[in-house]
């Protein structure tokens, strides 16, 4: 009898269980969205400083010296065109955040922007710190970067 009893289906077990199914798959989906757009956010980011670093590297090489065949980079020169570019070219403000229609998309944080003359290196390190789309994500999501940009003489 009792084990008559624990075989028989009762109503409602179904649709319990699909309920568990699709709240699972939606909220697998949901995350798996977010982990993408962060994904491709710090891309985009690192895409952006990179751009940025090699700028400078390219502007700040001492071309008095290439005819000697001497690699020499002016890094105070380097650190000015990097702000520089990643102001103008990125669309940040004077916080480094990047705002669209009115909403902060982003901010950068550096924790060492700095170079070498000598051999010609030029690095940036620090994290970009973004909101997640989601309000039971607690905190803010921080991307860390590092990019270095280095001359070399091929010749």
């Amino acid at each position: 009898m009792i084990l008559k009893n624990f075989y028989t289906k009762k109503s409602g077990d179904g649709t319990i269980l699909t309920m568990i199914l699709v709240f699972v798959l939606i909220t697998m989906t949901v995350l798996i969205g977010e982990y993408y757009r962060i994904h491709m956010l710090g891309q985009d980011i690192e895409y952006q400083i990179q751009r940025a670093v090699n700028c400078s590297v390219e502007y700040a090489m001492g071309d008095s010296y290439r005819q000697d065949k001497i690699i020499n980079l002016n890094v105070t020169e380097a650190k000015k065109r990097f702000y520089k570019y990643i102001k103008e070219d990125t669309g940040l403000d004077n916080e480094y955040k990047k705002c669209i229609d009115g909403k902060v998309k982003y901010r950068l944080y550096f924790s060492r922007v700095d170079g070498t003359s000598n051999p010609a290196v030029f690095t940036v390190s620090g994290y970009a710190e973004a909101e997640s789309l989601f309000s039971f994500l607690p905190g803010k999501i921080k991307l860390p970067f590092k990019i270095s940009s280095t001359n070399y003489r091929l010749d």
